[in-house]
């Protein structure tokens, strides 16, 4: 979920979760995580939480998939197939729980799903994820599959329901809590640690604009009045740094408006102006929701089960197996 940044309301303020259940620790740099809970995984009661076929919006044409073959392709388009597997099961079961939740609470009847990441996940065919992968193909695609199949059918629920399996790339090394993003509060959508990811390439970014390139991108915001280094103003973050509100040229703006007029690779920025040019130093890859895809392969590095990188990232949930 890469983390993976929102054009209608609903879907913007209902989109994103990250979980705490298992406060990581650092120790001398390896990331340490409590174990779940030994009966976690078990046969599910609940009905309607899992189903076998999904219709997809891809292209601008309604495919319908068999499940698995779904959650191939969003794990084929979403998450390095170098990845280690625990990682892919993680990601295997977010893709699913997304999916099942988009399902149930989808209200257009011709498609259950769109293959747009900005409104949910990204979804490529099992052909085009050969026409990706080249002479690596059979073996990526092997992999996906044997990990898909270990984690088949579990999924995450909060009281009885999927959740809004959020997810990105890489975090600022902490995730962003969903109230902080869309306002809305969820409880398993919470900040927490991410260190490996602050060990990830890509981690940091920096875009530079000058005055006129700035006020180009953000015309559609406000008109650019005053002096170029006070156009910013009044910044305000969460704790881990991601910005929330900032003020532009007078005008109050989200940090997630300015990250997307400016295609900033995370709203977890500092901004600097200097010799007439913006210099944007950027943390992290996504709106910072849910799991970090990079900090899950890190912690499957570490020896984590894909247990328990998703108890790590979505908080108070129960993972189950319908």
């Amino acid at each position: 979920m890469k983390g993976t940044f929102f054009i209608a309301l609903v879907v913007i303020f209902s989109m994103l979760v990250i979980p705490l259940s298992s406060l990581s620790k650092a120790e001398n740099g390896v990331l340490q995580t409590a174990k779940p809970q030994s009966n976690i995984v078990y046969e599910n009661k609940n009905q309607n939480v899992g189903f076998e076929k999904i219709k997809v919006l891809k292209d601008g044409v309604v495919i319908e998939v068999t499940m698995k073959d779904y959650v191939f392709g969003v794990v084929a388009a979403e998450m390095p197939a170098l990845y280690e597997n625990e990682a892919l099961k993680a990601q295997a079961v977010a893709a699913y729980t997304f999916a099942c939740y988009r399902k149930n609470n989808n209200t257009n009847t011709e498609y259950d799903i769109s293959a747009d990441p900005e409104t949910a996940q990204c979804f490529i065919t099992r052909e085009e994820a050969a026409s990706r992968w080249g002479e690596k193909a059979d073996e990526y695609a092997k992999k996906i599959d044997d990990c898909i199949s270990a984690v088949q059918g579990e999924l995450l629920l909060y009281e009885g329901k999927p959740i809004f399996a959020a997810y990105h790339a890489i975090s600022a090394g902490s995730t962003n809590a969903c109230r902080d993003v869309w306002g809305n509060e969820l409880s398993y959508l919470i900040e927490v640690e991410s260190l490996g990811d602050k060990l990830a390439d890509g981690y940091l970014s920096e875009a530079v604009f000058t005055t006129d390139e700035l006020c180009e991108k953000l015309k559609d915001i406000t008109s650019p009045s005053g002096e170029p280094q006070d156009y910013f103003s009044d910044i305000s973050t969460t704790d881990n740094g991601y910005v929330k509100n900032l003020t532009y040229c007078g005008k109050q703006i989200s940090g997630s408006e300015i990250c997307k007029a400016l295609e900033l690779r995370s709203s977890n920025f500092e901004v600097d102006f200097a010799d007439g040019k913006f210099t944007f130093l950027v943390k992290g890859y996504g709106h910072g929701v849910g799991m970090s895809q990079t900090g899950a392969d890190y912690m499957a590095k570490q020896g984590s089960n894909y247990e328990e990188i998703l108890l790590h990232y979505y908080n108070g949930v129960t993972l189950e197996k319908n």
